[in-house]
Order: C-alpha cells, then structure tokens, then sequence
C-alpha cells in the first residue's frame, strides 16, 4: 500500500469518526508526504549540481 492510500483511508476515517488521535495521524501522514517530496527536489537539484561540477571541472581540466 502507498501512502497516498493511506492518506486516503485516514481522510475518510477523520470525517466519520473525528477522533483526536486520527487528525494527528492523518496531518503526519500529510507531513510525511510533503518531506518526501522536499527530499525527492532536494535529490534532483544535487544530482543536478553534481553534474554542472563535472563538467565544469572536465572543462578546467581541457584549458
């Protein structure tokens, strides 16, 4: 199961029965959903910058 089913099931649970410790569950559900995506741009951002390194020094090194 992914999260988003998780998030899913947790939203549906909050509306029917409203219990406190199922708000919490669900809002670190969501949390952990958008970290995840902060760690994934974070990921692409220094693969990115690895790979203008690189070449940067490949090029440094041809001068």
């Amino acid at each position: 199961m992914k999260l988003d089913d998780y998030i899913e099931i947790m939203l549906i649970k909050v509306k029917l029965s409203r219990k406190k410790m199922d708000k919490q569950v669900l809002h670190w559900l969501l949390e952990l959903r958008t970290l995840r995506g902060q760690i994934r741009h974070l990921d692409d951002e220094n693969r990115r910058l690895k790979q203008d390194v690189e070449a940067r020094l490949r090029q440094v090194g041809r001068d």
